[in-house]
């Protein structure tokens, strides 16, 4: 199937690591395939975004139509130490400028946790040992690991498999919530596993920012994938329709008649 022409373009944040290739160890900025797939499965058009200047975000977003915030890696919490400060920083830049121009975003695991500290909230740094969220390790098969999901909004309970299981492959989570965010779904120990922008009587009335705790895109299967493009439709649905909107050129002045 052909992506059209007016699909919207997708930034997806990357993780900056070194790994080992054919040339020895090569400083790479990576992403699972698995985003970039379901993104379009979605009907988007994905591009990684790098680590970027702050002064370079505004005009990378002003050529893309919405922002994927991905997973991987723990963000600093309180008293924490970030494993990436420079992704940190490109992260919270980024979504700081959609969030000015009202551009759709959707965050996934790390992605949730950004977005609920730009908004003032905090975050627990590792989570309790719970049969929802049991202890991950190196030795630990992390995308075994399931736990079921209570959803709070129309928009997670539309999208979820049939049996609301979903996966887990995280220690922090959502402390304090953070302004301008609703809970759109809890785990079975009440851990936030999804949130979204509330209207406010402010700039950010109507802003399209969705995040879930899960890994959509990493749910084996066809019904894995069917539940990521459910998911995600809705954020590139709102993609297009911020795209449309950005590229109608205002209507003209009338024109002014002096009568003497």
């Amino acid at each position: 199937m052909s992506t059209p022409a007016t699909a919207p373009v997708i930034a997806i944040t990357g993780w900056r690591r070194t790994l080992p290739t054919y040339l020895g160890d090569s400083d790479l900025y990576t992403l699972a395939g698995e985003y970039a797939d379901a993104v379009a499965a979605a009907g988007g058009v994905p591009v990684i975004l790098p680590e970027v200047a702050g002064d370079a975000v505004e005009s990378l977003l002003a050529r893309v139509d919405g922002v994927l915030l991905s997973g991987g890696q723990d963000l600093a919490g309180e008293g924490g130490a970030s494993v990436d400060r420079a992704r940190d920083v490109t992260e919270f830049a980024v979504l700081a400028e959609a969030r000015r121009v009202g551009m759709p975003v959707f965050g996934i695991c790390r992605g949730l946790q950004i977005a609920n500290v730009l908004l003032g909230g905090t975050l627990v740094d590792d989570l309790a040992v719970s049969d929802a969220h049991p202890l991950l390790d190196a030795d630990t098969d992390q995308l075994a690991s399931r736990h079921t999901v209570t959803a709070r909004a129309g928009w997670v309970a539309d999208a979820l498999p049939d049996d609301g299981v979903v996966n887990s492959i995280h220690h922090q989570a959502v402390d304090v919530l953070g302004e301008g965010l609703a809970v759109a779904a809890v785990a079975e120990d009440g851990t936030v596993e999804a949130v979204e922008a509330v209207e406010a009587a402010d700039a950010d009335a109507g802003w399209f920012l969705r995040a879930v705790q899960w890994h959509p895109e990493k749910l084996p299967g066809p019904d894995g994938r069917a539940h990521a493009t459910r998911i995600l439709s809705p954020f590139i649905a709102a993609a297009a329709a911020w795209a449309a909107e950005r590229s109608t050129p205002a209507p003209p002045h009338p024109t002014r008649k002096d009568h003497g």
